[in-house]
């Protein structure tokens, strides 16, 4: 029997416990945008063997809910922490620098995309669906280059420096970032 990937467009909301170790809720969150990009990038295919388009509402819920969630918990929770933790041997400075970039590169290519999905998910036709194709395939392999280095690099740096006061601060700031509580420890709420 052939097991299947869950779908990393699928609307979730999180368990709020998952914010204890907000760290490793990142990772499954990079875990979720790498199938994410493997479906766009099947997407694009589809797209130019005209097999039809992907399904809008759940690529633009990704697009434009999760993913600048994601990108907000890096920027202004994240990379913040990792600035005041981290030691000058760290050289952290030039590889957030290069982060922020790509967030950024991400946030312009995903509104192209999400310009062309718009048009779909009203039910009509792109005037040139080669563009989306492109576009989907770009960010995808983009996106991908992008979260290994942060699981190759930051991720592992974070678990050195941060301090358990700064992980706390950090779930907190993700769960509130969604509107969810912070679950504290010892049942409290």
């Amino acid at each position: 029997m052939k097991k299947t990937k869950p779908d990393p467009f699928a609307a979730s909301v999180p368990d709020p416990k998952l914010f204890r170790a907000p760290l490793d809720f990142i990772a499954a969150e990079h875990e979720r945008q790498l199938l994410a990009c493997d479906r766009l990038k099947q997407h694009a295919e589809d797209i130019v063997e005209g097999r039809g388009a992907p399904n809008a509402a759940a690529v633009l819920g990704f697009l434009m809910k999760d993913l600048p969630l994601h990108t907000a918990d890096e920027e202004k929770s994240l990379f913040p922490l990792l600035r005041k933790r981290c030691r000058p041997e760290d050289n952290i400075e030039q590889a957030l620098d290069q982060l922020h970039s790509e967030h950024a590169l991400d946030g312009d290519v995903a509104e192209f995309i999400v310009s062309d999905l718009a048009v779909i998910a009203k039910g009509a036709a792109l005037p040139n669906p080669t563009h989306l194709a492109i576009n989907l395939r770009n960010f995808a392999e983009l996106h991908r280059r992008h979260v290994a280095w942060e699981n190759a690099t930051v991720l592992p740096l974070a678990h050195r420096r941060l301090t358990e006061a700064d992980s706390i601060g950090l779930g907190r700031a993700m769960a509130d970032r969604r509107g969810l509580n912070y679950p504290e420890r010892g049942g409290k709420k």
